[in-house]
């Protein structure tokens, strides 16, 4: 379990005029460290989330995300979509160990195995659409893969490595279809979506939010959903993002893309996250054949 440095506890508090009387870890972090804080304040007892960035390859290759996530978190405060507030930022790690950033606690709990799957499909379609709204964010960073589309591929794990080869070639060899840019979440999926009552009450995890193409969110998802539950699930949720979104145009590309941002030569893997949260239906052989299944039907095989 991750322990609060003295460093940090004194940050906080000094940001706050208050003080920390409990603390827990918070789960389903794999990239960087959630702390839930319980915080006397002079207004009374207050919940505040801190986020801290330990994992080194991560800031390694970005380094100013936590400047970015402080960015975000004021952006999302324009949407309908309900999210945390930002509170205090040390993006550079002058007066805490790690770069780290202080928000509001939202309400809701993630919830993987809905008493109505369709209509939780629905609303996760829904509150992405409304994160879409937002087409003129006042930030400077854009979307950019996550893959070289000319790196060598050899899926040796996949039943189908010829077909993964073959994506490549396609994703190296077209250009990406020019669609309208919004805000985009960059990492939307179900462990980012908070419920209350079976409802859905917040977005959380803005650090990769962006501006970009509202279809590589919907494919991120789609993947997602693909691997959690079946293909099935992930065209339930195009058709209910369609139809909250009237003459809004998909392209197969997407999923393409997507399946390059997630893509490495290791067998697919499980997000711990998923157990976490009570979601225990995937195993090790399910993933692969999802994998693929999602890569043939963006081939349309």
């Amino acid at each position: 379990m991750h322990e609060l440095s003295q460093r940090t506890r004194m940050w906080v508090e000094f940001q706050v005029d208050g003080m920390i009387i409990a603390s827990q870890t918070l789960q389903g972090g794999t990239s960087s460290d959630l702390t839930l804080l319980e915080i006397e304040t002079r207004n009374g007892k207050e919940e505040m989330v801190l986020r801290e960035y330990t994992n080194k390859e991560w800031l390694e290759r970005e380094p100013g995300i936590a400047l970015q996530e402080a960015k975000n978190l004021s952006e999302a405060e324009k949407l309908a979509v309900k999210g945390p507030k930002l509170i205090a930022f040390d993006y550079k790690a002058e007066n805490t160990p790690y770069p780290s950033l202080l928000m509001s606690k939202v309400e809701g709990q993630v919830l993987l195995t809905p008493s109505d799957f369709s209509n939780w499909i629905d609303q996760l379609a829904q509150v992405l659409v409304e994160i879409h709204q937002l087409t003129n964010p006042e930030i400077m960073h854009e979307y950019f893969r996550y893959f070289d589309p000319t790196a060598s591929v050899k899926a040796g794990w996949s039943s189908c490595p010829e077909k993964w080869k073959e994506a490549f070639r396609i994703l190296n060899n077209t250009k990406q279809p020019i669609v309208e840019r919004s805000f985009i979440h960059r990492d939307f999926h179900p462990t980012n979506v908070l419920f209350k009552n079976e409802e859905a009450s917040a977005v959380v995890d803005w650090s990769d939010a962006c501006l970009g193409p509202k279809q590589i969110d919907i494919a991120h998802c789609r993947w997602n959903l693909a691997m959690m539950y079946g293909q099935k699930a992930a065209e339930m949720f195009l058709y209910a993002y369609q139809k909250a979104s009237p003459n809004f145009n998909y392209d197969s590309y997407w999923d393409l893309e997507a399946l390059g941002n997630v893509f490495t030569e290791d067998s697919p893997q499980i997000y711990e996250g998923w157990n976490v949260f009570g979601l225990s239906e995937p195993t090790a052989e399910s993933m692969i054949q999802r994998m693929d299944n999602f890569l043939l039907k963006a081939l349309g095989n």
